[in-house]
């Protein structure tokens, strides 16, 4: 990647930061409040494919994990997951993906992001979201991914320079070459 798009992708993060912390964790619904790095990490699927999204999920979730009381690192590992997935799925599509895809994209992310997030913090004995209480932070998160989703995905095809629904192979991500 150029210094360009490491630029453009720290100003994207930045406004992640801000949005986050400052406007969505003021949105409750339900004791529930969207997620905007999930989101990231979904699109990043869709935008860059396995490879790259995954690096760009496990990123968004070192700085989403800073604003979070759970263990560093559990949310990169979600994140990393869901972005690999999706980005598996998107590479299925020979296009880019349609709106359709898009959604029900971000609508099975954002619901598996958050049931992983609350597994894995029940396998490692944290403090989690009462059963009851999951199912609604579950629809907030996914609801919320499925209206940004487009937003998000055109937002990050600027960011890396992506011609629309076109992934470039992983090893130009790192630097490197991909055979």
């Amino acid at each position: 990647m150029t210094l360009r798009t490491w630029g453009r992708l720290g100003v994207i993060v930045l406004a992640a930061v801000v949005v986050q912390v400052g406007v969505l964790n003021q949105i409750v619904v339900g004791g529930a409040h969207p997620d905007v790095f999930l989101l990231l990490a979904i699109s990043a699927g869709l935008v860059a494919g396995p490879q790259r999204g995954a690096v760009m999920g496990f990123t968004l979730g070192l700085v989403a994990d800073v604003f979070v009381q759970t263990p560093y690192g559990l949310s990169s590992l979600c994140y990393v997951l869901v972005a690999f997935a999706v980005g598996l799925a998107a590479g299925t599509v020979s296009a880019r993906p349609t709106l359709g895809f898009q959604a029900a994209a971000a609508l099975l992310g954002g619901i598996g992001g958050t049931l992983l997030f609350a597994g894995l913090g029940t396998l490692i004995d944290q403090p989690s979201v009462p059963r009851h209480q999951l199912a609604v932070v579950a629809v907030v998160v996914a609801a919320t991914c499925v209206l940004l989703v487009n937003l998000a995905c055109r937002l990050l095809e600027w960011t890396l320079v992506v011609a629309p629904g076109a992934h470039h192979d992983a090893g130009a991500f790192a630097g490197g070459t991909a055979r």
